[in-house]
């Protein structure tokens, strides 16, 4: 990062078989500046069996932040074949992090952490970024069959990062198959979203799953327009497909509405609109083509 300074020196020692040895891992830092902030007295250290079958380390990192005291400690435990993250726990300042989580056997979780972040620029800094705000809320990890889920439970009373911000945001939200095929249910409200000098305020939209499928229906007001709409959206194979059944905004006393169901799809950084109808006052107009790094859109 062009906003992060200083040294760190790292060591890793392997002993033992081959196929389970003994490790350490030693990462220290005696002083970094990153985004404003100084993190000084960083000590990461690693220690375990790099067994595959019956894997364990114990984790802990300690240091400060612009002399707020950080504590990590987790520890990568295998009994009787199942493995777990016992004991995860993150404190920065009043900034707290805690759960327990089983793994599955293809290391994924099970179970919830908390997250109780009133500050969010000293943890921030130390992924190397700068961000300010707050978050708290619930991240559930649960499985049916062999389809993993995620239940994220948060608010937000403002975050930013860069020219990106957001006020009073509430997120209630369920994303199955998150590995495969996922889709998303629940609700996001937000009082704003600023991008640049772009404003998105009065969020409200519902989502629901259908089947592989993402319902969502709602409304904002974009950039001093209001607008609604609805419809569904899937992403399978690195493709985002997007099916819209209805839609309107109003341009300064002018409504704009789809006229009839329109799809579209955005892979490898581009957009392809198959055919999207608009009824604009007192005719229609329709576009079609694709967007990306170039624009080939045919209107008519």
């Amino acid at each position: 990062s062009g906003d992060a300074n200083g040294a760190i020196t790292f060591a890793l020692n392997a002993q033992g078989a081959s196929t389970a040895p003994d490790l350490s891992l030693t990462v220290n830092s005696d002083r970094l500046s990153v985004a404003a902030r100084e993190i000084t007295g960083l000590k990461l250290t690693a220690t375990g069996k790099g067994d595959i079958a019956s894997p364990a380390a114990d984790i802990s990192l300690t240091g400060s932040v612009n002399d707020e005291p950080l504590d990590f400690k987790a520890s990568l435990v295998t009994r009787q074949g199942k493995r777990s993250i016992n004991g995860l726990s993150l404190s920065l300042g009043d900034n707290k992090v805690s759960g327990d989580l089983a793994l599955d056997d293809r290391f994924l979780p099970l179970g919830t952490v908390a997250l109780d972040l009133p500050d969010i620029s000293p943890l921030a800094a130390l992924a190397l970024e700068k961000a300010d705000g707050d978050v708290r809320g619930t991240i559930v990890f649960s499985k049916t069959g062999n389809a993993p889920h995620v239940a994220i439970k948060a608010t937000t009373d403002s975050i930013s990062r860069g020219d990106l911000s957001a006020k009073t945001v509430t997120i209630d939200a369920l994303i199955a198959n998150y590995v495969a095929a996922p889709a998303i249910s629940g609700k996001i409200r937000a009082d704003s979203v600023t991008s640049g000098g772009t404003v998105i305020s009065g969020i409200d939209v519902d989502l629901k799953r259908d089947g592989d499928w993402t319902g969502f229906s709602g409304g904002a007001t974009v950039a001093g327009i209001p607008a609604t709409a609805e419809g569904r959206v899937r992403i399978a194979d690195g493709t985002t497909s997007v099916e819209i059944a209805s839609g309107d905004a109003t341009i300064r006393g002018i409504r704009a509405a789809i006229a009839q169901p329109s799809t579209l799809s955005i892979a490898n950084g581009a957009a392809s609109i198959e055919k999207l109808t608009l009824d604009v006052g007192g005719g229609s107009v329709t576009v079609s083509g694709t967007a990306g790094q170039t624009l080939d859109l045919a209107a008519e």
